[in-house]
């Protein structure tokens, strides 16, 4: 997404209490433009600091998406069938009905009608919504003759997002972001209802943390050797690799239904579900492995460290007469 030549067109502020604390909602009447100044702030703070491949979302819903509220608010607006005031207000009366749990503070709403975004082909439009929860206290000199003066105040800081999204006018495409997410997940699961979209990277490194939980599901030393084995030589060989292909080879050591549970609560734990054909650079797997995997169990509770050219072939252990244990480990240079 292109957002340098964005402008800001008009916004609205809404302020969103708590219900469960009796806290009100206050709906402004009237949508505003603003200046110059304001819109340099809002663009550099507000729309930079949101629109990233790691904030990227999807709208859903059980049944049907247009049952999602927000995704059928956003569509109702870039169809023309409700206005940027209107509209607002029915984001801001979501909100306030989603705002139930005790750590949800009160907050400003803003939304923000932006144009001249780019999607590479055409030229689109967004809504931006953005929750401000947290006044920033600052100082301000007053200049009064040849005297200048210090002066307290506080405000809204739009290079620090408390709570915000970015719904575009094609499809159901969000950007997202929850800066107090761990104190009430409500902003992307009750409130946008929304689950993320993976870039490569998050996905590599959600592959390569299933493989990691697969290798210490394997009792037997050697077997967890010939499967690290299997899996950086496959790293190797292939440019690229799905998680299809990881979990089929996966399941000759641990079983598919293991492998399932896996991969189900690393989607639970990252927001989002891999798509089991989708292409992923072997290499970005391989170097987040390498690392973790130079650690070798080699049973009775030992492990070690072993260089990245040598494999672990086997491993005998005598118990003597006294108790003491004596291991045997049999390594291997590994071929170019």
């Amino acid at each position: 997404m292109q957002i340098t030549e964005a402008r800001v067109e008009r916004l609205v502020v809404h302020r969103v209490g708590n219900p469960a604390r009796s806290e009100p909602l206050q709906l402004s009447g009237k949508a505003t433009q603003v200046d110059e100044g304001v819109s340099a702030l809002i663009l550099d703070g507000y729309l930079k600091g949101i629109v990233s491949d790691k904030k990227k979302y999807q709208f859903y819903h059980e049944s049907d998406l247009n049952l999602n509220e927000l995704y059928h608010y956003s569509r109702q607006f870039f169809r023309g069938e409700a206005d940027l005031l209107e509209v607002s207000q029915r984001i801001a009366k979501h909100l306030y009905a989603r705002s139930q749990h005790p750590n949800i503070m009160a907050g400003d709403l803003l939304v923000i009608l932006f144009s001249g975004l780019s999607d590479g082909d055409r030229e689109v439009r967004a809504l931006g919504l953005f929750k401000a929860e947290i006044q920033e206290d600052f100082l301000t000199i007053v200049e009064s003759g040849e005297v200048f003066d210090i002066s307290h105040a506080s405000g809204i800081n739009p290079r620090l997002i408390d709570k915000g999204a970015l719904l575009l006018e094609h499809g159901p495409l969000l950007y997202a972001v929850d800066r107090q997410g761990n104190e009430a997940k409500f902003w992307l699961d009750d409130f946008l209802q929304a689950m993320r979209v993976p870039d490569t990277s998050t996905s590599s490194k959600v592959v390569a943390e299933v493989l990691e939980q697969i290798s210490e599901e394997i009792d037997d030393p050697q077997q967890q050797v010939r499967f690290k084995d299997e899996v950086m030589n496959l790293c190797k060989t292939e440019p690229e690799l799905s998680p299809r292909q990881m979990g089929s080879m996966a399941e000759r050591y641990v079983g598919p239904e293991e492998v399932g549970r896996l991969f189900d609560n690393a989607a639970e734990s990252y927001g989002f579900s891999l798509e089991s054909d989708a292409p992923l650079p072997a290499q970005s797997v391989a170097k987040r492995l390498e690392k973790s995997w130079s650690k070798v169990g080699i049973g009775h509770g030992v492990s070690l460290l072993l260089p990245s050219d040598l494999s672990l072939q086997n491993v005998r252990s005598v118990k003597g007469e006294n108790g003491e244990l004596t291991l045997t480990l049999f390594l291997q240079q590994k071929e170019d």
